[in-house]
């Protein structure tokens, strides 16, 4: 239970509430910009390696034992700063989903089966969130590697299955909220943004205690 609670209470909780704010206001921004041509987009690339430098930090910070959020990350540098830790993440990402995708247009529309595309989407929300917490933590992208990842899976035992399904309630409630609203652009625009950097620091928070709770079990370093 105190865990919980300290994962639900982690955004808003002593630095995180401002870290919450800005990245809140950032969102919007990067949305706003989105819809313009040119700059626009390259402005919202920025903002996106920027969430995912501060994503980065975050669960770094909670692996070690931090019990609020982080500084703001450096960006003095921008390829190691913030392209890198982006490219990562979009590496993890299509390497966990990547069957699922390569799957939905090798069927096509017509094709899909619910069955196989729901079996891959589980397989890679089961994998994602350990290839990104050894991929942070052991600071190498090979680390995604199934030899790594899935030994550790097993490893991690039950307070990693709780914290799977953490992240799948996040992110389906999000979906949710995203359709209910979504008939209004400023409100979803404002809405999606509050729900997306909540669920950006509540699923760094998660994977930063899987490694705090179970490192002797994974035994990475």
């Amino acid at each position: 239970m105190t865990i919980l609670i300290d994962i639900i209470t982690y955004a808003y909780r002593g630095s995180g509430k401002y870290i919450f704010l800005l990245c809140v206001i950032l969102s919007i921004v990067a949305k706003l910009a989105g819809l313009a041509p040119g700059i626009g987009a390259f402005a919202s690339i920025l903002l996106f390696g920027y969430f995912c430098a501060l994503y980065y930090q975050m669960i770094q910070s909670a692996a070690s034992g931090e019990r609020e959020a982080p500084e703001f990350p450096e960006t003095a540098n921008i390829m190691e700063d913030i392209i890198w830790p982006m490219l990562q993440i979009i590496v993890v990402f299509l390497t966990s989903f990547g069957p699922l995708i390569g799957y939905s247009f090798w069927a096509g529309e017509t094709g899909f089966d619910h069955r196989i595309g729901n079996t891959l989407l589980a397989v890679g929300a089961i994998y994602f969130p350990m290839a990104m917490l050894a991929v942070v933590v052991l600071g190498y992208t090979g680390a995604l590697s199934p030899h790594i990842v899935i030994p550790s899976i097993l490893r991690a035992g039950w307070i990693y299955w709780i914290g799977v399904l953490m992240l799948c309630v996040l992110y389906s409630v999000g979906s949710i909220i995203e359709s209910v609203i979504s008939g209004n652009f400023i409100v979803r625009h404002i809405v999606m943004s509050i729900v997306s950097v909540y669920t950006m620091m509540t699923n760094a928070r998660i994977l930063g205690l899987v490694y705090r709770e179970r490192q002797e079990e994974l035994a990475w370093l």
